[in-house]
């Protein structure tokens, strides 16, 4: 399927700068109070954690990780633990008033702030209308169009005078699929010669060029290849022809809702840019740029 002919400019690099600061929007969703109602589960010093603190913890969790943990919950209350004495500690050695953590923290900061307005103002605004997937569909059919296919198998023998002598047991009545598996020296022998479906392009040359010739239910005559000698006979062929809408619905609208994101981002930062007057002083960057090729030149020159 030529889907990749469709694939939309999205941006890529902006996009994974979006998805992963909504990854940490994610990570510190949720962190409500505990109420009172809550069950202990373990506590440390005068801190406590609930049944709702685990279990909340716990949802947060990939799905594969939930599976581990399932099976040993003690072990993860434990790093809960862990992680709430360490955390303890090192407030107690007041390393939350370190610059170094300060600035860290700082950094972590900005990013979850920044992460929440690209989620506000863009992906949560980001929509794909009824029956917009199907305009696009019906506009584009010709690249959702599945390849012409061909299957075939053959009969590879090491030498012309062996070729001749399959050709001739074929013209007995001998079964092509048992003379294969008798005679051929490929790998394929096994499976009574069948290669399986390809499309055009995917094998050898002197081989493909064959099998376009034939029709189904034909047997060429000796095929020489860098391989050896092939007899060989096609067994079915598929036009190409148009995905159904419903088999790609799902793909189109994933790639709309891209190239929405895309636009809604790049309509943020151009406001935003406006709004706050960006402005770039262009011989000051050209000469960071010189100063840039210089350094190169000279670890080059090392």
């Amino acid at each position: 399927m030529c889907y990749h002919k469709i694939m939309l400019n999205t941006g890529n690099k902006i996009l994974l700068c979006v998805i992963y600061l909504a990854i940490l929007i994610a990570a510190v969703a949720g962190c409500g109070r505990k109420t009172d109602s809550d069950k202990l589960l373990a506590s440390v010093s005068e801190k406590e954690i609930t049944l709702k603190d685990f279990e909340g913890r716990f949802s947060k969790l990939p799905s594969y990780y939930q599976d581990i943990v399932q099976k040993n919950r003690k072990r993860f209350l434990d790093d809960m633990i862990v992680e709430m004495i360490f955390y303890e500690e090192a407030r107690r050695k007041r390393l939350d008033e370190d610059k170094e953590v300060k600035d860290v923290i700082n950094e972590a900061r900005k990013k979850i702030l920044v992460a929440k307005l690209i989620k506000n103002e863009v992906e949560d605004k980001v929509k794909v209308k009824d029956g917009e997937a199907l305009k696009f569909y019906e506009a584009h059919k010709e690249d959702f169009k599945s390849p012409e296919l061909w299957r075939a198998s053959h009969i590879l023998v090491a030498t012309e005078k062996d070729a001749k002598d399959v050709l001739a047991e074929l013209a007995k009545g001998a079964d092509f699929g048992e003379l294969a598996k008798a005679r051929s020296t490929d790998a394929t022998a096994s499976r009574f010669g069948d290669i399986g479906y390809f499309k055009e392009g995917q094998l050898v040359p002197e081989f493909e060029k064959a099998c376009l010739k034939l029709g189904v239910g034909e047997t060429s005559g000796i095929v020489q290849t860098q391989f050896g000698y092939h007899v060989i006979r096609l067994t079915d062929k598929k036009v190409s022809q148009a995905e159904p809408f419903d088999k790609v619905k799902d793909f189109i609208e994933g790639e709309l809702k891209k190239k929405k994101r895309s636009e809604l981002f790049d309509k943020l930062v151009m406001n935003l840019k406006e709004k706050y007057k960006v402005k770039i002083e262009e011989d000051v960057l050209v000469s960071l740029e010189s100063l840039n090729k210089e350094a190169e030149t000279q670890e080059k020159a090392k």
